[in-house]
């Protein structure tokens, strides 16, 4: 079973205003990224944080960034009952270049190991949703919440048996993230750009 994570649940303190709100295209970031997700053919599509007007996923412990999302997210997938036979898609909100073929190579490329990414990035990433994984971060957590360290997605993706995938083949600005007014303007403008070809 497949379930994706939508990490659209931070502060957005660099772009001055909500990411997920912002819009391109006659859609916003938010409706682009779960239209994406739907495209994986994710069996189940999680929207991590508190949006409004949305059945979202808040994080049990705040103000623990994407891991606070995952320790979360593993919970929801426990109580459904599908831990231990299913996989998690990971995204954030501000990637707009991800691509479904892009998406579906990391849960294909899983195979027997912990979880899977690209070489030299954290997102997107794949996990197998776990007891394992789930106990880990209840434990890393309880100990603290201050990020860093081993309280790190990077951290957490070095864990057990990691796969990580060449990036050969890959569209240009593929992992290209959004943090700044400045970021957004120049993807718009590369959008305008393209619609002029």
């Amino acid at each position: 079973m497949l379930y994706s994570l939508l990490l659209a649940g931070g502060r957005s303190a660099r772009m001055g205003r909500d990411k997920s709100s912002l819009e391109h295209d006659g859609k916003t970031r938010l409706e682009h990224a779960l239209s994406l997700l739907q495209d994986t053919g994710a069996d189940h599509i999680l929207l991590s944080g508190n949006v409004p007007g949305l059945d979202s996923l808040p994080d049990r412990i705040p103000d623990c960034g994407p891991l606070g999302g995952l320790h979360a997210a593993l919970h929801h997938i426990d109580e459904q009952g599908a831990l231990d036979k299913s996989l998690l898609l990971i995204i954030p909100i501000d990637m707009p270049r991800l691509d479904s073929a892009t998406l579906l190579r990391l849960d294909q490329a899983i195979g027997s190991a912990s979880s899977c990414r690209y070489d030299g990035e954290v997102f997107p990433c794949v996990f197998k949703a776990s007891h394992a994984l789930m106990t880990h971060l209840d434990n890393l957590l309880a100990e603290s919440t201050t990020l860093g360290g081993k309280r790190s997605m990077k951290a957490l993706l070095a864990l057990g048996e990691s796969r990580a995938l060449p990036r050969d083949g890959l569209p240009d600005g593929v992992f290209d993230n959004l943090n700044t007014p400045e970021d957004w303007q120049a993807f718009l403008a590369t959008r305008r750009d393209l619609r002029r070809e």
